[in-house]
């Protein structure tokens, strides 16, 4: 080969590179949409696990991904709001946090097919969200946060041996809570568990809901994973603490707060589980071919300061496989 050759070979491969870098340095970054009901410890620990299994992927903020993140303030007309927002952007994988953000989000997407990942939906069928969860089709698919209600009753009563009458405090319109209450209601009557309910339709009825539970005298009260009642939990422990009466929940962050135990899934293995999802879907899979799933392990929490304060004694037994939550 001759000098004027190489040049020529040597000149391309730079005019080569030169070219390429510039097209490589400007090629758009994949939008991540996320958006949550409301702000409360369970809704925020799903998004932190949602964010930590995309960086975990190379997925980052500013770095690696653009990152839209909106909370409705627990206002169901914010939330479509921003799921029309959302969708006007065509972002690369939308992730609402929580049923109603969820069904929002996929009303808004009904004439387009961006793809959807949602976290933290306990029954997707039945809030219309997807219409089987082996195979939800379409462009939606996620991570339900559904624990079973048979086990949760069974580790109450084995918490507070003298459970006969459970106070259950919940919005009739979010499904997160309605679905569990059906099978609770089922169960009860086969272990001889009474149940009372109180409805709370937003945040400033929870107190007055709650006063009425204390009033009958409850022995315990069972707060499910509703949005609506678990954004006004301070208020719940509150009332409950001057009552006397223990609070058991399917939020495991509420038991940091107060609660006395939860029976359920981690909120960060579930936003962690939807977070590993969307990276599939960012990495060109098709949301309906990937069926819904939850997190791993099912655990029991408790707070002891709590257990304490209400003179009550965990079971050896509780205390061998739960975490304590402080």
């Amino acid at each position: 080969m001759d000098i004027k050759s190489a040049f020529k070979i040597v000149s391309f491969s730079f005019l080569t590179a030169f070219i390429s870098a510039p097209l490589l340095a400007t090629q758009p970054l994949k939008t991540v949409a996320l958006t949550q009901i409301a702000d409360h410890p369970a809704a925020d620990a799903v998004r932190e696990g949602i964010l930590e299994a995309l960086k975990d992927n190379g997925y980052e903020k500013g770095k690696t991904m653009n990152l839209i993140f909106e909370n409705a303030q627990g206002s169901p007309v914010t939330a479509t709001q921003i799921a029309k927002k959302f969708v006007a952007l065509k972002s690369d994988v939308i992730i609402p946090i929580t049923t109603p953000s969820t069904q929002a989000v996929v009303k808004a997407n009904e004439n387009y097919s961006l793809p959807i990942v949602f976290a933290a939906v306990t029954d997707p069928v039945l809030s219309g969200v997807v219409p089987s969860l082996t195979h939800p089709g379409g462009h939606v698919t996620g991570v339900t946060d559904a624990a079973p209600i048979k086990r949760q009753l069974d580790t109450f009563k084995q918490i507070l041996p003298h459970l006969k009458t459970l106070g259950i405090l919940y919005n009739p319109g979010d499904n997160s809570s309605t679905t569990p209450l059906k099978e609770a209601r089922e169960i009860s009557k086969a272990i001889e568990l009474t149940l009372l309910e109180a409805t709370a339709f937003k945040t400033s009825d929870v107190p007055a809901a709650m006063q009425q539970l204390a009033g009958k005298k409850v022995d315990a009260i069972f707060v499910p994973l509703d949005n609506t009642v678990l954004s006004a939990m301070d208020a719940v422990l509150k009332i409950a603490f001057q009552y006397h009466i223990p609070v058991f929940t399917s939020d495991s962050d509420s038991v940091i707060q107060g609660a006395l135990a939860s029976t359920g899934y981690s909120h960060f293995d579930t936003g962690y589980k939807a977070g590993e999802i969307a990276v599939k879907v960012l990495n060109g899979a098709n949301p309906g071919d990937i069926p819904v799933a939850n997190a791993q392990d099912l655990n029991i929490y408790v707070n002891l300061k709590s257990a304490e304060k209400l003179n009550i004694t965990i079971p050896k037994a509780i205390l061998k496989v739960a975490k304590e939550m402080k």
